[in-house]
């Protein structure tokens, strides 16, 4: 919303009192403020990214091997300029212990957040079903891994630059084929956040869903 100041010209002024002059800088201080503030209504500086995942329990070297990748995906586009030259983004992660029951409880804590445009998750083949047909409910996009982790290839030639930098945020460990996995499917859906962006005027998760079925995304 375009704000509009009037500060008076004081250029021509005979030897303004000390009231005018208090009142002029006054003038002048609600202008800075004015520039200064966000109304309600403007654009979001912010979106936000979901992982849901197991930090806890059996599986938790799953959920931090991909919680490492998505952290490494969303640092890398917010370094780039973030979504759309408009927008960075914000990674929110929740535990859902690879348990079908507790992805449902997740996924509706996701859908009640508006700057929630899109989710990873589904690390089994229960959960991941279970899973998805909530979101689809909720009108959220979800990825997850098909068929489960048993089915994702090992890449035949890692990045050393992804690898290198994955370390940096593990403390030492590999990445895992489900690292790979989740790096990728977070590049995807910031890809489709950064071309819903520049469609939109404000980002949804409409334009989003429609960005990526555009995409080759499974």
């Amino acid at each position: 919303m375009p704000i509009s100041c009037s500060i008076p010209d004081v250029s021509r002024a005979k030897s303004p009192g000390p009231r005018v002059a208090l009142s002029t800088l006054l003038q002048i201080a609600c202008c800075l403020l004015l520039v200064g503030c966000s109304f309600p209504g403007s654009v979001p500086t912010t979106v936000k990214i979901g992982l849901s995942a197991p930090f806890e329990g059996l599986h938790r070297d799953t959920g931090y091997q991909v919680l490492h990748a998505v952290r490494l995906a969303v640092r890398q586009r917010n370094d780039a300029g973030g979504v759309g030259d408009r927008y960075l983004v914000e990674l929110v992660a929740l535990n859902d212990f690879d348990e079908p029951g507790q992805a449902l409880v997740q996924a509706r804590k996701m859908a009640v957040d508006d700057g929630v445009l899109g989710v990873i998750g589904g690390w089994s083949p229960q959960t991941a079903d279970l899973a998805a047909e909530e979101y689809q409910r909720l009108g959220l996009v979800y990825l997850s891994p098909p068929g489960g982790l048993s089915f994702l290839p090992t890449p035949a030639q890692a990045d050393p630059t992804f690898v290198e930098r994955y370390r940096g945020l593990s403390g030492g460990p590999e990445p895992d084929p489900v690292a790979f996995w989740a790096y990728e499917a977070a590049m995807r859906l910031l890809d489709a956040f950064d071309a819903a962006a520049r469609e939109e005027r404000q980002l949804t998760r409409t334009g989003v869903e429609a960005a990526l079925g555009q995409g080759d995304v499974d």
